[in-house]
């Protein structure tokens, strides 16, 4: 069990568990019960529709394109066994060792992100 001036993480982490049966959710109810609410109208609101108004309004649809900042190329020095072992793990996953690479920096920046308060 690790420690942490002189309190359990595993107690901490025990009081932030929702009781079974109850969702995980880190908006606050208030917040929870309106998206609800809104999901429940739009339900109801699609519910209406004839196949011939959906088809109307699929036809007038413009793709949605996300513009996002171009990927640089950035070159790094591995030892040959982890080079080999990141290869596995790649095809093992069905992706090219470079898009598993960018995964995990992205993953672990994001991580320091949270611990670092950035």
């Amino acid at each position: 069990m690790a420690m942490c001036d002189g309190i359990s993480h595993v107690a901490l982490h025990q009081e932030s568990v929702p009781a079974k049966g109850e969702e995980m959710s880190k908006l606050p109810k208030a917040i929870r019960d309106r998206l609800q609410m809104e999901a429940r109208d739009w339900d109801a609101a699609i519910a209406r529709e004839t196949p011939a108004e959906t088809e109307a309004l699929l036809k007038q649809a413009r793709p949605f394109e996300v513009s996002r900042p171009p990927r640089r190329p950035v070159s790094v020095r591995m030892d040959s066994f982890d080079l080999a072992m990141l290869k596995r793990l790649a095809r093992k996953k069905g992706l090219p060792p470079s898009q598993l690479m960018a995964m995990w920096l992205h993953e672990r920046i994001e991580q320091e992100k949270v611990e670092q308060g950035v």
